[in-house]
């Protein structure tokens, strides 16, 4: 009988961890807005400065951890940045500013029933980019690719920051559809010096289906029915 607590303790723990969020594979295909901070430096820009609209297309999936716990590892192509209206300070132009990126978001994900929220880090990349200004009365339109690398004047290829935000997932048999929303707060100048940062609210709506089923399923309940019926087998000398 010394087993007895043994065996309860096994069914416990082989229960509980038996017991996770599914796992998810979200495509995403969106319109979404970005916008670009201007920090300290360039405060008369504030009053001029509007949001950008721009694709994102990618995967995120939800790996299951515990019954309230998921990783999310995501990874997309986005195009964000921001607009200057007509008249701003650095310019008088109105102005796009365009980055063309590759996002690398790794979110903890807490659910509370059909809501979660999350947060972590992300890394992107930026793969090119562009800056086009608007003809005025004045000047002459133009559109002219960005420059990259360590100078004053150019961007950098590299920017990290992180995310957090809420979401609601609506289940459809074995898929779902989830509403995502979250704040990137980006913590590289991307300016180099011209104190600049992307930060922005971005909205997604995500289709997924359930992955797979959990490989480590059956190995469970082997190993359930086994401790049980190694329970329930007297042993000669303990009873």
């Amino acid at each position: 009988m010394r087993k007895q607590p043994l065996v309860f303790i096994a069914i416990i723990w082989v229960c509980a961890t038996s017991v996770a969020q599914e796992t998810y594979l979200d495509v995403v295909i969106n319109y979404t807005p970005t916008s670009l901070s201007y920090g300290g430096n360039n405060s008369a820009l504030k009053d001029y400065k509007k949001g950008y609209w721009g694709l994102q297309a990618g995967a995120s999936l939800q790996a299951g951890i515990t019954q309230n716990l998921s990783l999310v590892p995501e990874l997309y192509f986005v195009m964000k940045g921001g607009r200057l209206e007509a008249g701003n300070p650095l310019n008088g132009q109105e102005t796009r500013i365009r980055f063309n990126a590759i996002d690398l978001p790794v979110m903890a994900r807490i659910h509370l029933w059909d809501f979660y929220v999350n947060a972590g880090p992300v890394v992107s990349y930026n793969l090119g980019g562009h800056i086009k200004t608007e003809a005025s009365e004045l000047q002459p339109g133009d559109k002219a690719g960005m420059d990259f690398g360590d100078t004053l004047g150019a961007y950098s290829r590299w920017d990290a920051g992180v995310q957090f935000g809420v979401g609601y997932g609506f289940k459809i048999k074995n898929s779902r559809l989830l509403l995502d929303v979250r704040y990137h707060y980006g913590l590289v100048d991307v300016g180099n010096g011209a104190d600049i940062y992307n930060r922005y609210l971005n909205m997604n709506i995500l289709f997924s289906k359930r992955w797979k089923k959990d490989p480590l399923a059956k190995r469970k309940k082997e190993e359930l029915a086994r401790w049980e019926q190694a329970g329930d087998t007297p042993k000669d000398g303990l009873d």
